[in-house]
């Protein structure tokens, strides 16, 4: 009768399970990450996670980055700039709106007129001018992406704006300081002196006539359930956009070994910058689903009052290039440079 090697199958098991169980090398280089949103934002879950991913498999395992959310590292939203630029963290992603005129070239694309709605053409345009004519907005950075979401709309409570003449008198909470302000006030709308902490119940109990931000967050606030109706410029095409900043620490970046830095360059560049277009283009056109989902009407200026809206918008850029030339910033040049790209990436 035959009597199984029970020993020797244990020894190969014993050998196996030590074998699977050895610890990986630790990686040469440990990233930090920190940002201001949670875990189930998008920015989270569909650009850093998977960019971070990325980079720890194309590294072979050499780059491991370890990513805190929520201020998970400590500090306030506004000081991410200054934290990435001084190596206490060595990436961000954050708004730019955080920190009103540390971009002060960069934020002509977030213009009414210069983002029209296309965020992949947008993106991509600014990819192109990052390490030319907007490189002085960045000392001690490597900007990783720097990207737009899909546009604002105006997500109004009891009164319907679907010409021009609506905008009268309204008051409006603005997207920020600075062009978001300004856009309103050249429709002929006023801007809100509060900000509105609980802005749904603000624009359903009529202390304010609406907002202008994006579908998406104004889905995210709740503020699309408070609204009856929103207006956009035409189809497909928006009152400017917001600007947001994928930044590493230039020396930390610098520090990599070449094929390392090879790997943060293969991952961030103009694949990532549309891919990040096509993620902000589907998240504003679920949150324009969700509006008429609820019955909302989604109105946008037609004719004569989309002309009149434009031109009106004019004023806004107006206002951008006066501001960056008393800045010694070549506005016009940056402005009819940043057209032109998004043309011929609307093209593509």
């Amino acid at each position: 009768m035959h009597i199984p090697n029970h020993r020797g199958h244990i020894l190969f098991a014993a050998l196996l399970l030590a074998v699977t169980t050895l610890p990986l090398p630790a990686a040469e280089v440990r990233l930090k990450l920190q940002h201001f949103l949670g875990a189930e934002s998008i920015p989270h879950r569909q650009l850093i996670e998977p960019w971070a991913k990325r980079v720890e498999t194309d590294s072979g395992g050499r780059i491991a980055v370890e990513i805190y959310p929520a201020m998970g590292l400590g500090g306030k939203a506004p000081q991410l700039i200054d934290q990435v630029q001084q190596g206490e963290v060595d990436i961000v992603w954050t708004a730019a709106a955080y920190t009103p005129g540390r971009f002060p070239r960069t934020d002509l694309f977030s213009l009414p007129t210069v983002h029209r709605g296309d965020p992949v053409a947008t993106n991509l345009a600014i990819r192109e001018m990052l390490s030319g004519a907007l490189a002085a907005d960045f000392p001690k950075l490597k900007p990783l992406l720097v990207h737009v979401h899909q546009g604002h709309a105006f997500h109004m409570g009891g009164k319907e704006v679907n010409g021009i003449d609506g905008f009268d008198g309204l008051v409006i909470r603005p997207p920020g300081r600075g062009i978001g302000a300004w856009t309103i006030e050249s429709l002929g709308a006023e801007t809100t002196k509060k900000r509105h902490p609980k802005l749904p119940k603000a624009i359903a109990g009529r202390q304010l006539d609406g907002a202008l931000m994006s579908f998406n967050l104004a889905e995210s606030m709740g503020v699309i359930e408070a609204a009856r109706s929103h207006t956009i410029l035409a189809e497909e095409e928006f009152f400017g956009t917001s600007i947001f900043l994928f930044l590493m620490n230039e020396a930390r970046y610098l520090a990599l070994p070449e094929e390392l830095r090879a790997v943060i360059e293969r991952n961030s560049g103009a694949e990532l910058a549309a891919e990040m277009g096509r993620v902000w283009r589907d998240a504003g056109m679920a949150g324009m689903a969700a509006a008429r989902k609820r019955g909302n009407r989604i109105n946008q200026l037609r004719g004569g009052d989309a002309a009149a809206a434009r031109e009106r918008l004019q004023q806004v850029v107006a206002r951008w290039r006066e501001s960056r030339a008393r800045m010694a910033i070549d506005s016009d040049a940056l402005v009819e440079q940043a057209r032109q790209a998004i043309a011929r990436h609307s093209a593509d």
